[in-house]
Parts: C-alpha cells; structure tokens; sequence
C-alpha cells in the first residue's frame, strides 16, 4: 500500500519539465523576450481600461459618459469595448470631457508623450 506522500512523489515533475511541456505544446515560447512589448492592439486595450476605469471613477454610466462627450451611447460602448478603435482625435475630446491628462488614459509613457506632441503640433504649440 502507497502513502500519500508517494504517491505525490510518483507525479512530481520538475519546473524545468513542466516548463519544457509547456513550450512543446505551444503554451509558452521560448522567444518570448525577442517580442515586442506591447502592439497596437495593446495600447488600444490599454487604452480602453483606463477609459472604463476614469469613467467609473466619475460615476458615469455609458450613457451618461456618451451624453457628456456627445456622441451616441452605441459609439461609446464600441470605444470602451474595441469594436472600434480610438482615435487620437477621440482620445482628446475624451480628455478634456473627463477632465484628466492624456497620461491617465495612455499609460504608455513614450506614447503619451507623442500624442501630447501631435496636439501641440496641430495646434501650432510644438518647436518646430
């Protein structure tokens, strides 16, 4: 008759197998650190979680968040959801209606930045 410690003992694998199985049934990758850190897809999902968040925190609803940036809640709820893609020009409107700085929302520093550049621009505020 087996213990139960083992039987435990019989079933144990090492990290080092667990992690091998893991790669050969293509739930990890070996080049994992060779890829990007984060994609367009990223940033807009990013994006998107820090919009839900910052209007939750406001205590708006998606209605009454549509109603604020004018826009149809249908329009809204794709934005926060993904079905549609924000865009930069979205993005600043959503901003100055929610009362917070680009950051809060882009959470990407390099990408933050480069949008504040691109407003500055369009508004003739950048260094040329």
């Amino acid at each position: 008759m087996t213990t139960a410690r083992e039987a435990r003992l019989s079933e144990y694998r090492s990290k080092a197998t667990r992690s091998g199985a893991a790669i050969g049934a293509r739930l990890l990758s070996p080049r994992s650190r060779d890829k990007p850190i984060r994609g367009a897809e990223d940033t807009q999902a990013c994006i998107r979680s820090a919009l839900r968040r910052r209007r939750r925190t406001l205590g708006l609803t998606q209605t009454a968040a549509a109603r604020v940036l004018g826009i149809p809640r249908f329009r809204y709820h794709r934005l926060e959801t993904g079905a549609r893609q924000i865009r930069f020009t979205e993005l600043a409107v959503i901003c100055a209606a929610f009362n917070c700085h680009i950051g809060e929302l882009v959470q990407d520093a390099e990408l933050a930045q480069a949008f504040i550049y691109a407003a500055k621009a369009i508004l003739g505020e950048a260094p040329g």
